[in-house]
């Protein structure tokens, strides 16, 4: 079997010391539809956006455990995180900022 596109380990997401995903271990396969299912707040987002560090841009939130692309660590410092996020987008449901001013949001295009 080949190695999977992302493997997380033990991964935990909180914010501000609240737990929102707790200890999750999980091979994504390359070439196949994974689905994440489960009732509203029960970390389903929380889960995606860790996979391209959009919760990076959180204030107060942390991670613990380790998320590996491709077999590389996705908070490897010398991980190009643009490049990671070319390669791992998301879409939303609905229209979404990132947690910074307006000013930012606009301005953060064109600043990569």
């Amino acid at each position: 079997m080949s190695e999977p596109l992302f493997r997380l380990e033990r991964v935990t997401i909180a914010y501000a010391g609240q737990p929102a995903v707790v200890g999750v271990t999980l091979d994504i396969p390359a070439g196949m539809v994974t689905a994440l299912v489960g009732p509203s707040g029960s970390g389903k987002s929380s889960l995606l956006r860790s996979l391209n560090r959009l919760n990076d841009l959180a204030p107060g939130a942390s991670l613990t455990g380790s998320i590996t692309f491709e077999g590389r660590d996705i908070h490897d410092p010398l991980l190009d995180l643009v490049e990671l996020r070319r390669r791992v987008g998301m879409v939303f449901q609905r229209p979404t900022a990132f947690p910074m001013s307006v000013y930012d949001n606009v301005a953060y295009g064109p600043r990569l």
